[in-house]
């Protein structure tokens, strides 16, 4: 990869590893995921501070690596950061369509005392939210 290129891609990624075949005690081969390299021989990294430096090459092992380098930096760092606790997704504000109005109103009346000019400024913004010609005054809750 390109210097320029492997720059931006490094800074976006949590790990970078490097798959490649070494021999097993069989005398076989098998793939491994080098997650590490002590000596810079191999360009792999990760943002995961004990997470081990080789893996086998599978999916299940990568996520075992990866969680049981979560759970040693949890404990070496005392931190509460770490949860099986499901995050709850924010609920989506309810708005009261009387009161934005009365705001809206407010706001074009302290833009208009400020300058006359605001005026088109206000109609080309109802324009491109509303639609041309349209008015606040014609819309409803919804």
């Amino acid at each position: 990869m390109q210097a320029s290129a492997l720059s931006i891609v490094e800074n976006m990624c949590d790990i970078i590893g490097y798959a490649h075949p070494v021999e097993d005690t069989n005398g076989g081969q098998k793939r491994v995921l080098t997650l590490r390299s002590f000596d810079n021989t191999i360009r792999c990294g990760s943002r995961f501070k004990y997470i081990a430096s080789e893996v086998d090459f599978s999916y299940e092992a990568l996520k075992k690596a990866l969680n049981d380098a979560i759970d040693k930096e949890a404990k070496e760092t005392s931190e509460a950061f770490v949860t099986n606790e499901r995050q709850s997704i924010s609920e989506e504000p309810v708005y009261d369509y009387d009161k934005l109005i009365d705001e809206f109103n407010e706001l074009v009346q302290k833009l208009m005392l400020k300058n006359q000019s605001n005026s088109s400024k206000i109609v080309a913004v109802v324009d491109k939210y509303l639609g041309k010609n349209r008015k606040v005054s014609e819309t409803t809750p919804a």
